[in-house]
């Protein structure tokens, strides 16, 4: 028998989802960007009251009343397969992240694909990234994001890495990225089905357009050496086809001795972080990465 997603967490994202993220057509990627924010005015965040937002030109920061973690600055890159979505479709989430973890979020607005391929979006978060730790010397600086946002986490840190600037991000949070640019595996072919949400078809489309055709090292992460990378938290949605991605990655830090953990939400498909305002899995990944965050040391 199939399984389904919980009937709870289909009808509050059907609340607040538009029809589509990503079609045949380029020339109407705007106007589906436009819907999708649209649908995601509600979406406020449980602690809305008590998080203070700040918008400016390329970046919204979210600031929690009771700044408990001020030596921590915690940069969010948004999903949407590097062709969709902004700081507004995903400002629950940092809403709600910037409460749990008592930190500063930064949420970046970068150049998205088709416009902008790769490596625009990546270069946008590698120089955020040497920015934020330029202006504020000693911060501790924590760099994650959701789908393509994890993925665009995980390149940054290698090619900071591979430039010597290893020391710049203390830790990576993971929900259910897309590191590879592979089709053929279980998750895919479990749940990569209309009736799962995110296709295979949708994924397809995004890596071509986002990658457009260049060698990527630091956007194609299957030839990935995890040694230097920073600690991370992963999390796996479980009717994802995305889910053996992070299986995957994680595998690759057990091999390598790296600093990691891993929490498996069970009845949630991709995107599912999103609602944590109405749905209590979604404020658990939340709860359980700003628990990794906040380890002892």
């Amino acid at each position: 028998m199939t399984k389904l997603p919980d009937p709870a967490l289909t009808s509050v994202a059907e609340r607040f989802s538009a029809k589509t993220f990503i079609e045949d057509s380029k020339e109407r990627m705007p106007d589906i960007r436009k819907a999708a924010t649209e649908a995601r005015r509600g979406l406020l965040g449980r602690h809305a009251d008590i998080v203070t937002v700040t918008e400016l030109d390329d970046r919204r920061l979210f600031m929690p009343d009771a700044n408990s973690n001020p030596s921590t600055v915690v940069i969010y890159v948004h999903g949407g397969g590097w062709v969709n979505c902004d700081t507004f479709t995903h400002g629950a989430v940092m809403v709600d992240l910037a409460h749990l973890t008592g930190c500063e979020i930064i949420g970046p607005e970068y150049p998205l694909a088709p416009e902008d391929p790769y490596p625009a979006g990546l270069d946008h978060i590698v120089a955020l990234v040497e920015d934020v730790a330029a202006a504020r010397k000693g911060a501790r600086i924590v760099l994650g994001g959701d789908s393509a946002g994890a993925n665009l986490s995980v390149g940054a840190a290698a090619k900071l890495r591979d430039a010597g600037k290893d020391d710049l991000i203390s830790d990576l949070l993971l929900w259910y990225g897309c590191f590879r640019k592979a089709f053929d595996t279980r998750s895919h072919r479990a749940y990569g089905g209309d009736e799962y949400g995110l296709t295979t078809e949708a994924m397809q489309r995004c890596w071509d357009w986002y990658l457009d055709g260049a060698d990527a090292p630091y956007g194609d992460l299957s030839g990935i050496d995890v040694t230097g990378l920073p600690p991370a938290w992963f999390c796996e949605a479980e009717l994802d086809c995305l889910a053996d991605d992070s299986r995957w990655l994680a595998a690759l830090y057990a091999d390598a001795g790296i600093d990691h953990a891993y929490d498996f939400f069970a009845d949630v498909n991709h995107g599912f972080n999103h609602f944590g305002q109405f749905y209590e899995p979604s404020y658990r990944s939340l709860a359980s990465a700003a628990h990794f965050l906040n380890r002892p040391a």
